[in-house]
C-alpha cells in the first residue's frame, strides 16, 4: 500500500527531493494474541497506518502489517525522514485598512508581516468576492518522522478494533493482551514512542523455545525481518503459511494416494498459532473407525486441529496432520504426544457411541422432558410435540407438495430433538456441533427410514448465511416448523434482538426461513404461519400483537434477501409494503416492477401517487374500506359511504374516474394469471391522466363538500394503486 501526497499539502519544493529515505518498523509485543484476533490486527493496522503517512505528507514506496502470536508489527519501505517544507498563502487585513489615505502602510498590515516573519515588500494582494486583501507567502518547515510517528502511532495501535480488550495493572491502556515491549526504528536510532508503560526500544525477543525466550537487539529497521529469523522467529504470516502447505504436502506424499483436506479456515488459524511452524504426522488406531467419519473429523478439527487424510475415494485413513511451533529436537516425542491425546479423544467418543445407542428413540424422546427449552415456555419434549403439529399444518398451509403430508414428516419432527440428550452431544464438548448429523447415524442404528434420518440431519441448514439450505421438501419443512417455533416462543419470553444483543440467533432464524420458502418456490402468507407457530404458545389477544411484530422484524429481513438478490433498493421500498407477507410473490413482483421504473408515463404515476400522499396527510383507506376498494370501483366508483364519485364536476377527475373503473377488472385479471408486468403496464397508463388531473383540478377548494369529494375521491384512487405498491418510493425526488 503506497503513501501519496495528501490533498491541500501545497506545492512541491526543490528539497522534497534531497529528502533522506529510511526504512522504519513497529514491533508491539505482548502476551499470545488469539489466532483470530491477528487477521483483523493486520488488515487495520496496514491500512491506518498508510491513511497517517499520507494525511502527514510522508511519503514511503509501501506499506505492509504482519503478525505472531506474541507480536504485532508494522514495517515501512523507504519512508521520508521528514516532512518537505511547505509554503502557504496567509490572508491578512482588507487593503483598505493595510494602507491608509496617503498610500503608507497602516500599524495593522506591519503586525501582519511582522507576525508572519515576510517584510512587507514581499507581502501582495489578493482579490476574493468580498474584496480585496494583503496575503503573504509563508515556509513552514516540516516535522522530523520520528516526531509525527511517536506522537501519531500509538493511537493507530490503540485503534485496532480486536473483538475484545483488556486492561492490566494500574494503568487504563486497552489491548488484546498485556503488551510486553515495544521495538521503533527508523533506520538505525530508536523512535521515542511509547504504549501506556512501554518506552520503545530496539529490542525484540525470540521464539519461546528454539532462542529461549531470548531478548535481542535489532541493529536497523532494514534487518528486522532477518534478525527475528535469526532468532527462529518467522514473524510473516505468508511464509508461515507456504512452511505448512510443503510440509503437508510433503507428509501425504510418503502416502500413495492419500490427499490432506484443505480446511482453509483451520490452515488460517494453526498459521497463527505458531512462530516456526514444524508439519508432521501422525497415526490412530483403525477401531475408530467404527465412529461416523463426522466425529473423527471434528475430534481431529475442533479439539486437537489437526487435518484430516483421506483417500482417493474420500474416505478416511488412519493418518492426521499437525503443525508443532517448534524444531526437530524430540520429534518423536510430539508425535507420540500428539496422538495419546487424539486416542484419549477417539476413545471417548467411541464410548459416547456405544453407549447412545443403548437407548431406543421412544425412550430418548422421553428423555426430552428432562430438559427445558426456554424458561416458562416449557422442555423440549414440549417443543417436539409443538413440531409435531405443526409440520403438518405448514404442509397444507402451502409449503407441501399439494399432497397429503408424509408420514416421514412428524415422525422427523418428533425424533429432530434426541440427539441433544445423547451422550455424544450433551457431554462431547466439541461433538455438539454434530447436532442433526449425529441425531441421523442413531435414527439409522434405530431402523428409521431414510426419508426421516435425512430430515433430522438436514433441518438445521442453513447454519450460517452462506451455508446450502436443507434441499428436499421434508426437511426444509421441519426446518421451518423448528425457527418458526423458536422465533414464537423467544419473542414471546422475551428475547427479542436489540441493538447487537442477540442471544438465541432470531435474526439469522428468520433469514433461514425466507432463504427455505424463496427456495421451495411456494407461495405462503407468513402472517399464517406465525399465527400457527404462535397458537400453540400465546393467548389470542397477545398472539396478534407478537405475530404483527414478528412479521415485521421478518420482512426487514426479506428486504435486505431481496437486495442480496439483486433487487434494487427502491423497488424493495415499493413492493414490500403490498406484498411482504409472501416472499415468493414479493420477489416476483420486485421483479416486475423493475422494468417500469424510470419509463415517464410510470414516474408521473408515481409523481401523482406522492400528491396523493401529501395531500391526504395520512387519511388513507384501511382495513375494510381498503379491503372493499375494488368492489367499489366495479360499481363506477364510489366513497366507503356510498357516496358517488360521478358528482365531480372537472373533466380531467372524470376522465380519471372513468379510467380507474374501467381497469379494475383487467387489473384483477392480470393478477389473478401473475402477469405482473401486465398490471404495471395497466398502472402506468394512469400516468398522463393523474398529472392531467393534479394540473387542472385543485382539490383543496374553499366550498366544503366538495374538497371533501375529492379528498374521497383521491382516497379511492390511492387505495387502488397502493395494493400493488407504495409507488412514492420511486417518485422522482423533487415531487
Amino acid at each position: 500500500m503506497n503513501a501519496s501526497r495528501p490533498p491541500g499539502a501545497g506545492p512541491r519544493l526543490a528539497d522534497e527531493d534531497a529528502i533522506a529515505r529510511l526504512p522504519f518498523v513497529l514491533e508491539v509485543g505482548s502476551d499470545d494474541l488469539p489466532a483470530r484476533f491477528q487477521p483483523l490486527a493486520i488488515a487495520h493496522l496496514e491500512q491506518a497506518a498508510a491513511k497517517l503517512l499520507a494525511e502527514a505528507g510522508l511519503a514511503c514506496a509501501g506499506v505492509r502489517a504482519v503478525a505472531a502470536p506474541r507480536r504485532l508489527a508494522v514495517w515501512v519501505a523507504d519512508l521520508a525522514t521528514r516532512q518537505a517544507d511547505r509554503v502557504i498563502e496567509v490572508k491578512g487585513p482588507a487593503l483598505s485598512a493595510a494602507r491608509d489615505a496617503s498610500g503608507a502602510w497602516t500599524p495593522a498590515a506591519s503586525g501582519f508581516a511582522r507576525k508572519n516573519a515576510v517584510a512587507l515588500e514581499d507581502c501582495h494582494e489578493v482579490a476574493e468576492p468580498r474584496g480585496r486583501f494583503l496575503a503573504a507567502r509563508r515556509r513552514v518547515p516540516g516535522r522530523a518522522a520520528a516526531d509525527v510517528l511517536a506522537q501519531e502511532l500509538p493511537r493507530v495501535v490503540l485503534g485496532i478494533p480486536f473483538p475484545k480488550t483488556m486492561r492490566w495493572g494500574e494503568g487504563d491502556l486497552a489491548y488484546a493482551r498485556p503488551l510486553q515491549w515495544l521495538l521503533a526504528l527508523l533506520g538505525d536510532a530508536v523512535v521515542p514512542m511509547r504504549l501506556g508503560d512501554r518506552v520503545a526500544g530496539r529490542t525484540s525477543r525470540g521464539h519461546r523455545t528454539l532462542d529461549e525466550d531470548r531478548v535481542f537487539a535489532v541493529p536497523d529497521a532494514g534487518a528486522y525481518f532477518t534478525t527475528l529469523r535469526e532468532h527462529a522467529v518467522l514473524v510473516d504470516p505468508a511464509e508461515r503459511r507456504a512452511i505448512i502447505v510443503r510440509g503437508f504436502d510433503a507428509a501425504v506424499a510418503e502416502l500413495p494416494g492419500a490427499a490432506w483436506t484443505r480446511d482453509e479456515e483451520l490452515l488460517e488459524e494453526v498459521v497463527f498459532l505458531s512462530e516456526h511452524p514444524r508439519p508432521l504426522r501422525g497415526a490412530f488406531e483403525e477401531r475408530f473407525f467404527a465412529l461416523p467419519s463426522e466425529v473423527i473429523v471434528t475430534a481431529l478439527r475442533a479439539h486437537q486441529r489437526y487435518f484430516a487424510v483421506a483417500g482417493p475415494d474420500g474416505r478416511l485413513w488412519p493418518h492426521f496432520l499437525t503443525v508443532r511451533d517448534g524444531g526437530e529436537r524430540a520429534l518423536e516425542e510430539v508425535r507420540r504426544g500428539n496422538e495419546r491425546v487424539l486416542r484419549a479423544r477417539l476413545s471417548d467418543a467411541l464410548f459416547y457411541w456405544e453407549f447412545d445407542q443403548r437407548r431406543p428413540p421412544h425412550e430418548q424422546v422421553q428423555r426430552l422432558a428432562d430438559v427445558t427449552w426456554v424458561e416458562g415456555f416449557g422442555s423440549l419434549l414440549d417443543k417436539t410435540r409443538r413440531l409435531e403439529r405443526l409440520v403438518a399444518e405448514l404442509w397444507q398451509a402451502g409449503c407441501g407438495d399439494g399432497g397429503p403430508c408424509p408420514a416421514a414428516l412428524p415422525r422427523a419432527a418428533l425424533l429432530c430433538k434426541t440427539d441433544l440428550v445423547s451422550e455424544m452431544i450433551r457431554d462431547g464438548k466439541e461433538f455438539t456441533r454434530l447436532a442433526g448429523i449425529m441425531g441421523a447415524h442413531y435414527a439409522r442404528r434405530a431402523g428409521e427410514a431414510e426419508e426421516v434420518c435425512v430430515a433430522i440431519e438436514r433441518h438445521y441448514l442453513p447454519r450460517g448465511a452462506g451455508d446450502e439450505l436443507p434441499g428436499d421438501r421434508v426437511s426444509s419443512v421441519l426446518g421451518l416448523a423448528d425457527r418458526l417455533d423458536t422465533l414464537a416462543g423467544c419473542w414471546l419470553a422475551g428475547f427479542a434482538p436489540t441493538g447487537t444483543k442477540d442471544a438465541y440467533g432470531l435474526r439469522r432464524h428468520a433469514l433461514a426461513i425466507l432463504r427455505i420458502l424463496l427456495d421451495l418456490k411456494v407461495r405462503v402468507s407468513l402472517s399464517e404461519l406465525l399465527r400457527l407457530a404462535l397458537a400453540p404458545l400465546a393467548a389470542a389477544q397477545r398472539e396478534a400483537t407478537v405475530r404483527g411484530e414478528l412479521g415485521e422484524f421478518i420482512q426487514v429481513r426479506l428486504a435486505g434477501e431481496l437486495e442480496a438478490l439483486g433487487c434494487a433498493p427502491d423497488v424493495v421500498r415499493a413492493v414490500l409494503p403490498a406484498r411482504g407477507n409472501d416472499p415468493r410473490d414479493a420477489l416476483a413482483w420486485a421483479g416486475a416492477l423493475a422494468g417500469f421504473r424510470d419509463q415517464p408515463d410510470f414516474l408521473l404515476l408515481a409523481t401523482g401517487f406522492k400528491r396523493c400522499q401529501n395531500i391526504l396527510e395520512g387519511r388513507f383507506l384501511a382495513g375494510a374500506e381498503l379491503d372493499d376498494c375494488p368492489r367499489r370501483w366495479r360499481r363506477g366508483g364510489e366513497a366507503p359511504d356510498g357516496t358517488p364519485l360521478a358528482r365531480l364536476p372537472e373533466p380531467a377527475e372524470r376522465a380519471l374516474l372513468a379510467m380507474g373503473a374501467a381497469a379494475i377488472q383487467p387489473l384483477a385479471q392480470a393478477e389473478q394469471q401473475g402477469r405482473y408486468e401486465e398490471v404495471f403496464r395497466l398502472l402506468s397508463g394512469f400516468g398522463p391522466a393523474i398529472d392531467s388531473f393534479f394540473d387542472q383540478v385543485r382539490v383543496n377548494v374553499a366550498e366544503e363538500g366538495l374538497r371533501s369529494l375529492r379528498h374521497a375521491f383521491l382516497r379511492e384512487i390511492h387505495g387502488l394503486f397502493v395494493r400493488y405498491a407504495d409507488f412514492s418510493a420511486l417518485a422522482p425526488p423533487e415531487s
